[in-house]
């Protein structure tokens, strides 16, 4: 038999397809987290500025949902939803689609965000 063993042949192809799925596996994993934070992070950047136009005294919840809408947009991803609530207090979500690298990590990311409502109190009360 010669040196090397003749009956090793082909063990390096054999360890590579088993070796390349999973590594590619694990990068897409990688990838597919940080575009699901990346969304978050603009879901919540847009709730924050939503909140803080809605609740501006004489401000409407509709301003809110188009401060969120515009803060998605600009940052180049899509909106699935933005639902403004008044009162007291004002509390904004804000719902953004992940793209989609692994099969199973969720679509879309929301974010809430809570404020309260500007309100003016005159000279002679405060």
């Amino acid at each position: 038999m010669p040196v090397g063993g003749a009956g090793d042949r082909g063990e390096g192809v054999v360890g590579y397809v088993i070796l390349v799925p999973v590594v590619l596996f694990i990068t897409m994993l990688g990838i597919q987290a940080a575009v699901y934070f990346h969304a978050a992070n603009i879901a919540q950047h847009a709730g924050t500025r939503a909140v803080s136009v809605a609740s501006r005294r004489g401000s409407s919840p509709a301003s809110g949902v188009r401060e969120a809408a515009s803060v998605v947009a600009e940052s180049g991803s899509s909106l699935v939803g933005a639902d403004v609530s008044g009162g007291e207090s004002v509390s904004v979500s804000v719902t953004v689609r992940v793209a989609r690298v692994v099969p199973f990590f969720p679509e879309s990311v929301t974010r809430r965000a809570r404020a309260p409502k500007e309100r003016f109190i005159p000279e002679d009360e405060r």
